[in-house]
């Protein structure tokens, strides 16, 4: 397509799978060294880790992809300049802020600190944060593939490597050790990240007097720090209520096996995705609806052909690929089919929420994932007791399909609009 380099996108493709396939290979060498046990305490930290990330960026790296490429375009340095400082300086107050309150609680709860995993996962919390930013500014300097191989080869890549040469070490594995794998894989990505971001930017953006506009960026981001914390409380939030609920001890394990897997296909949608919104954000601006259609189109195609096989696969292939975690984690079929399914719906509907946002509905966004993410807690206590993995995915998939579905229709109802 005009808009969007086909090349690119293919590229992105590919650093997709490849994401997950190191990803995945990593969480098949923790399951399999931890057990069903080990890798429950493994899970819930890198789950909680997700969650507290997102809320410390702040939604800045999201609002960057709407807005720096508007200013660039308009020649807007000092604008530029002030935003890229006013998120680094948000992203580190906001981290440490977190970090200091989760350690804080896990001296209250255990008596101390840096023998447990969710303890030892806070201190890596400023590095996630901002290579998840980072990586986003990239993107907005149209950089995508130097941005997609920090967050989809280089961070899950180390991890790997770090997850291997401790295996080869005389030291056994604990889910502390999985811990510090993950977050020095994430220390790598962060000095990466930097080196690309000052590659990337305009050099007028750093020679330009920073604007000091944070009330007014504070206000106009909110809108993507809620939405892209409510999506991540969506994706991990049934790992927490397992742990909770479930009366079986490898419930969380088998539920976590399940999601990881069913979660390929929303990879390649949330990696292609970034490269459609700074090219939308214009379009927008220039209020170009026929090229928003037509790479509309050519989007669900390749993609659509994606989520078919995906599914298929899935159904055939399953419970043999489950059982890569360990003989008890093939149980997670049923789980597994259910947020394929779900996780196919959402990746066909993925950019209709940033186009809604891009349109000024950030309110209808923000009502409607609260009450998905509330639905899907509300369901998962009950299902996830008395169902255990299959129930939890339930709870997932009811809520995350009526979301996108309503979604899309809203956001046709827009395009419309705006083409009048």
């Amino acid at each position: 397509m005009s808009e969007i380099p086909r090349k690119q996108t293919l590229s992105l493709l590919f650093f997709s799978i490849g994401s997950f396939g190191l990803s995945y290979a990593t969480a098949i060498i923790f399951a399999r060294a931890l057990g069903a046990v080990g890798y429950d305490d493994y899970a819930v930290a890198v789950s909680l880790a997700v969650i507290l990330s997102t809320l410390a960026e702040m939604g800045t790296g999201k609002y960057a992809l709407r807005v720096m490429p508007a200013y660039v375009e308009r020649a807007e340095w000092s604008a530029a300049n002030g935003y890229l400082r006013f998120s680094t300086g948000l992203i580190l107050v906001v981290s440490l802020v977190l970090a200091g309150v989760g350690a804080a609680w896990e001296l209250f709860e255990d008596g101390e600190f840096g023998d447990y995993a969710s303890g030892l996962v806070l201190l890596f919390l400023p590095a996630m944060a901002w290579v998840g930013a980072g990586s986003e500014f990239v993107m907005a300097n149209r950089a995508a593939i130097r941005s997609a191989f920090v967050t989809r080869l280089l961070v899950p890549g180390s991890t790997l490597v770090f997850a291997v040469a401790w295996m080869l070490s005389p030291y056994q594995l604990t889910p502390t050790g999985g811990v510090l794998c993950y977050g020095l894989g994430w220390l790598v990505g962060l000095g990466v990240v930097y080196v690309f971001l000052r590659q990337t930017t305009p050099l007028e953006v750093f020679e330009a007097e920073a604007d000091q506009r944070g009330r007014e960026w504070l206000t106009r981001l909110r809108p993507f720090l809620f939405f892209a914390l409510l999506v991540s409380v969506l994706a991990k939030i049934g790992v927490v209520v397992l742990e909770v609920v479930a009366p079986a001890e490898a419930t969380v394990a088998i539920y976590s096996a399940a999601a990881e897997t069913g979660a390929f296909i929303y990879i390649v949608a949330k990696s292609t995705d970034k490269l459609y919104l700074p090219t939308a954000s214009m379009l927008i601006e220039r209020r170009d609806v026929s090229a928003l259609l037509r790479a509309g189109r050519e989007r669900r195609v390749w993609l659509g052909s994606i989520c078919v096989g995906f599914l298929l696969g899935v159904l055939v292939f399953g419970r043999q690929i489950l059982g890569l975690f360990g003989a008890e984690f093939a149980a997670g079929f049923d789980a597994l089919c259910i947020i394929a399914v779900a996780t196919c719906v959402s990746t066909m509907a993925s950019l209709a929420p940033a186009f809604l946002k891009y349109v000024d509905r950030q309110r209808f966004v923000i009502v409607a994932t609260t009450a998905a993410v509330l639905a899907h807690i509300g369901l998962c206590f009950p299902l996830g007791y008395y169902y255990g993995a299959t129930g939890a995915a339930i709870s997932y998939a009811i809520p995350v399909i009526t979301l996108y579905v309503t979604m899309a229709l809203v956001a046709s109802r827009e395009l419309q609009k705006l083409e009048g």
